[in-house]
């Protein structure tokens, strides 16, 4: 059964997944603004108390996004170096076939 690995899937997979790291990363803290924005105190905190819940749940989800974005590139390199070994390994194969006839 040969092994059939979809390189540029796994390539889209990774430029994505770091895409939306960098979304999550970049993301400007706006629950100040908001939250004076609102108009009454009661209103305003609780947008910013849920504004600072999201902060920390969107550092974790930029942490976790990292190493899925790591991993994809560390699978894409392996696969690629697995792929350029295996090719010189077999294209030394069919520069040393056929045998030489023995005399």
């Amino acid at each position: 059964m040969p092994l059939i690995v979809d390189l540029l899937a796994l390539n889209a997979a990774h430029i994505d997944v770091a895409r939306i790291h960098d979304e999550f990363d970049q993301a400007d803290d706006r629950s100040d603004t908001l939250a004076a924005a609102v108009g009454y105190p009661r209103l305003g905190d609780r947008v910013q108390e849920f504004a600072d819940n999201w902060d920390k749940r969107r550092s974790e989800l930029t942490q976790q996004l990292a190493t899925v974005r790591d991993g994809l590139q560390a699978i894409v390199t392996g696969f690629e170096e697995t792929d350029r070994q295996l090719a010189r390994v077999l294209t030394e194969q069919r520069d040393a076939y056929p045998p030489a006839e023995a005399v």
